[in-house]
């Protein structure tokens, strides 16, 4: 059975790591490519936060609206409804 989320509770029954796991993922592609420098940004700033024992979640919700638009640019639909979904259950 399904227990309720409450996102204002304490996050209980919210996968936030896994989801943030998943706008990773679909980022990778584009990360790779580098076709615009904010992603060797991006990716320095992702590996500066992980030294300093911060998690993707905390990563994506800084660059919230660069990759919105980013991803909106890049006709990543799928991609900017799983960050969209992320920031309203997570962020």
């Amino acid at each position: 059975m399904d227990e309720p989320t409450d996102r204002y509770a304490t996050f209980r029954n919210i996968d936030c790591a896994g989801k943030a796991q998943l706008v990773i993922e679909r980022l990778q592609p584009l990360l790779d490519a580098a076709d615009n420098p904010f992603w060797a940004y991006f990716s320095k700033q992702r590996a500066e936060a992980h030294a300093k024992g911060f998690d993707d979640l905390r990563v994506l919700h800084t660059y919230l609206p660069t990759l919105r638009e980013l991803l909106s640019d890049a006709a990543e639909d799928e991609t900017l409804a799983l960050l969209e979904e992320l920031e309203v259950t997570c962020m």
